[in-house]
């Protein structure tokens, strides 16, 4: 297989592709953040997601009771 044929099959690159994407849409939202509340925020925001919190809502879906009667 030659490198052409390698870099046509996105379908074997989806797991690094999520990831480029993910860290390019996390490094715009940065920017935005450092421009709208400061880096001092922003820092301590990315200080929290390296120590494992996250300080949004918990979830909103959740199965309902139905479903898991019905199964």
């Amino acid at each position: 297989m030659t490198e052409n044929e390698k870099s046509q099959n996105l379908e074997d690159n989806l797991d690094m592709v999520n990831y480029i994407m993910l860290h390019r849409i996390y490094d715009l939202l940065t920017i935005i953040a450092n421009k709208l509340v400061g880096p001092e925020d922003t820092s301590k925001l990315i200080q929290y997601h390296e120590q494992g919190f996250l300080l949004g809502p918990t979830p909103a879906y959740t199965p309902s009771e139905e479903s898991s009667e019905n199964s």
